[in-house]
C-alpha cells in the first residue's frame, strides 16, 4: 500500500465564507434553562429581523472551512444566553444535545417573495429600522494568519494582530484597513532579491540571504523562504522572512498631520514589539525560533518606527524578522492536502508536541491566544512523517513548531485578560462574551478544538452535517456560546482523545488546564516514549 493511502481519506466537499453579524436575544431565551425543553418564541417577521442577519450558505453545503478565522469580536455586542448544558454537566451525559433543541428563529425572507403579511410602520419605526439595519451590516470577516491556505480553499482575508489590552498594557487596537490600502515592500523592490540581517545580538557581523520564493502572502505580511549565501550553520541555510506590510496611509503626508497618525504608528510599533520580544525570549524544539532581524532598531527601540522616522525623514523601515523554516507548512494545508484524515498515532504524535509547546509557553507566563491549525508548523511533510516513523530518531526529533506570536501576552500570575482577540473557530465563549477570561484556560480551548479538528475532519461548531437552513444560517459564535458541538465519525468509538475534547471544550470552571492534558492518558502514552 502506498504511504499516501494511509492518510488519506476520499475527499470531502469544501464550505463557503461566512461573514459574522451582530448577535441580539429575545429576552425569553435568558429563563430556558432546561437541556430537554424546546426553545421556541413567537415568529415575528419585525422582531426576528436582527436575530436574522446572518449570512447563509447553500443547502448542499456541510461544513466551515477550516480556514475561516477572526482576530477581534468588538463589534459583537450580545450573545445567546449559554445552554445549561455542558458535555460534562452534572448529572448528564457526555454528549452533545440532540438535534432538535434548537431555537426557532423567523427567516427573513429575500425579494417579494415573503408570504408574511405587509405591516403598516410609523416614521418613527422606519427611521428605526433602518438605523438598526444600518448597524448589522455584515462586516468583512477577518483572521489572522503565517502560512498560505490551500489552493483549494477560498481565498483568505487576514489581519495584523494588534488588539486593545487591558489598561496595564500599552498594546493598542490597530484598525483594520481594505487589502488594497497597504504597502507591499516585497513589490515595491522586486529587483531586491538579497537580504542583509543580523543575527540576534551580532550586530556587527551581517550576514545575507538570496531570495528563493514566497511561501505565504497575507494583508499584513509576506513569509519568504530565503537561502544563506554561507552553508557553514545547517540552521541557517534555509529561513523563512515574515516581511511587513505597513498601511499604505502611513506613507501619505497628508495623513502625517492627522492625530489617527501617531495612533496608528503606536498600535503597529506595539504589535511588533511585543511579538519580537517574546520570541526572543523563546528556547523551545517545538516552537518557532526567531533567528534575526534586517535591522537592529526593531529590537533595541520600543518606538522603531518613529526614532527611523526622526533619523531618516520621510519613509518606513523594511521589517524582516528571519526565523526557522519548517519544510512541510501549516498544518492546515497538510490535512487539507491529504484529503482530511490522520492515522491516530500522527494525531496522538502532534497533538503531543502542541501540549509540550504550549506548556513551556504558561511555565513562562505567556499566553499564546492564537492556537489553530493554520499556525502549526510541520517540519517535514506528511509523507516523510510517516516514513519516518520506524526510524531510532523519530522519538528524538519534533516533528512541529508552534509560530504565530502576535497576539501572545505576558502575564503575571493569576492575571485575567479582557481583549477579545483570536481566531474565531477556536476561541472560546468567555472571550466572545467579553467578561475578563484567564488565558491558560482559553488556550486549553483551542487545543481542544484544534484536537477535535484532527479527529473529526470538521471544525466543531461548524454546523452539523444534514443541517436545516436555519442551523446553518446560524453564526459560529452562536454555536459556541451555547457549546452546541457533538460527536459524528467517533459517536460510537472509544477513544481516550475524546477524554479530552469534552473537558476542553466546555465551562472555564470545568476546564482542564495544559498540566491536566498532560496527565491525559492519550498524551501521556505519547508523552513517556518522547526523548525530545
Amino acid at each position: 500500500m502506498a504511504i499516501e493511502s494511509q492518510i488519506c481519506p476520499p475527499k470531502k466537499p469544501q464550505g463557503r465564507d461566512l461573514e459574522i453579524p451582530k448577535l441580539t436575544l429575545q429576552e425569553e431565551l435568558n429563563n430556558n434553562s432546561d437541556p430537554n425543553s424546546n426553545l421556541k418564541e413567537n415568529i415575528d417577521p419585525e422582531k426576528n429581523s436582527i436575530m436574522d442577519k446572518n449570512i447563509t450558505q447553500d443547502a448542499d453545503q456541510e461544513t466551515t472551512p477550516l480556514s475561516l478565522t477572526i482576530p477581534t469580536f468588538e463589534h459583537v455586542t450580545m450573545l445567546p444566553t449559554p445552554m445549561t448544558y455542558t458535555p460534562l454537566s452534572p448529572g448528564g451525559l457526555a454528549l452533545s444535545p440532540i438535534i432538535d433543541q434548537h431555537l426557532n428563529i423567523a427567516k427573513r425572507r429575500a425579494g417579494g417573495t415573503s408570504k408574511v403579511p405587509n405591516i403598516q410602520h410609523t416614521n418613527e419605526f422606519t427611521q428605526m429600522r433602518r438605523d438598526l439595519d444600518g448597524l448589522l451590516e455584515p462586516q468583512q470577516r477577518i483572521v489572522s494568519e503565517l502560512a498560505p491556505p490551500p489552493l483549494s480553499s477560498p481565498q483568505r482575508i487576514v489581519s495584523l494582530p494588534t488588539v486593545t489590552e487591558e489598561a496595564s498594557s500599552q498594546s493598542l487596537e490597530l484598525p483594520i484597513v481594505p487589502n488594497n490600502a497597504l504597502v507591499d515592500l516585497d513589490s515595491e523592490h522586486q529587483e531586491d532579491f538579497i537580504l542583509t540581517g543580523y543575527l540576534l545580538g551580532q550586530w556587527d557581523k551581517p550576514l545575507q540571504w538570496k531570495k528563493i520564493k514566497k511561501l505565504g502572502e497575507g494583508n499584513f505580511s509576506d513569509v519568504l523562504l530565503y537561502e544563506s549565501f554561507i552553508q557553514d550553520d545547517p540552521n541557517l541555510i534555509q529561513v523563512a522572512v515574515k516581511r511587513i506590510k505597513y498601511p499604505m496611509e502611513l506613507n501619505d503626508e497628508t495623513f502625517r498631520n492627522t492625530p489617527q497618525y501617531k495612533d496608528t504608528i503606536s498600535r503597529l510599533e506595539n504589535s511588533l514589539t511585543r511579538e519580537l520580544t517574546v520570541l526572543k525570549s523563546l528556547n523551545h524544539p517545538c516552537i518557532v525560533k526567531l533567528f534575526g532581524i534586517n535591522s537592529p532598531i526593531f529590537l533595541e527601540s520600543k518606538t522603531p518606527l518613529r526614532d527611523f522616522i526622526k533619523s531618516h525623514g520621510l519613509g518606513l523601515p523594511p521589517c524582516d524578522m528571519i526565523m526557522s523554516y519548517c519544510a512541510g507548512g501549516d498544518l492546515l494545508a497538510a490535512v487539507t492536502s491529504c484529503l482530511g484524515e490522520l492515522d491516530i498515532w500522527l494525531i496522538q504524535r502532534i497533538f503531543t508536541e502542541l501540549v509540550i509547546a504550549v506548556k513551556y509557553l504558561h511555565d513562562n507566563n505567556i499566553i499564546h491566544r492564537d492556537l489553530k491549525l493554520e499556525n502549526i508548523l510541520l517540519k517535514y511533510s506528511l509523507h516523510d512523517i510517516v516514513a519516518m516513523k520506524d526510524s531510532p530518531m523519530f522519538k528524538r526529533q519534533n516533528i512541529l513548531e508552534l509560530a504565530d506570536f502576535g497576539l501572545c501576552k505576558k502575564i503575571d500570575e493569576g492575571e485575567m485578560c479582557t481583549a477579545r482577540c483570536g481566531s474565531e473557530d477556536y476561541v472560546s465563549p468567555e472571550i466572545l462574551m467579553g467578561i475578563p477570561y484567564d488565558g491558560h484556560l482559553t488556550d486549553s480551548w483551542a487545543l481542544g478544538v484544534i484536537l477535535y479538528a484532527l479527529l473529526e475532519d470538521r471544525l466543531p461548531f461548524d454546523p452539523p452535517p444534514n443541517a436545516t437552513s436555519r442551523q446553518r444560517s446560524r453564526a459560529t459564535s452562536h454555536r459556541i456560546a451555547r457549546f452546541d458541538w457533538r460527536w459524528f465519525r467517533l459517536a460510537e468509538t472509544d477513544l481516550d482523545a475524546k477524554e479530552i475534547v469534552e473537558n476542553t471544550l466546555t465551562r472555564k470552571n470545568q476546564r482542564w488546564n495544559v498540566n491536566d492534558l498532560l496527565e491525559s492518558s492519550f498524551v501521556k502514552k505519547e508523552l513517556d516514549t518522547l526523548l525530545l
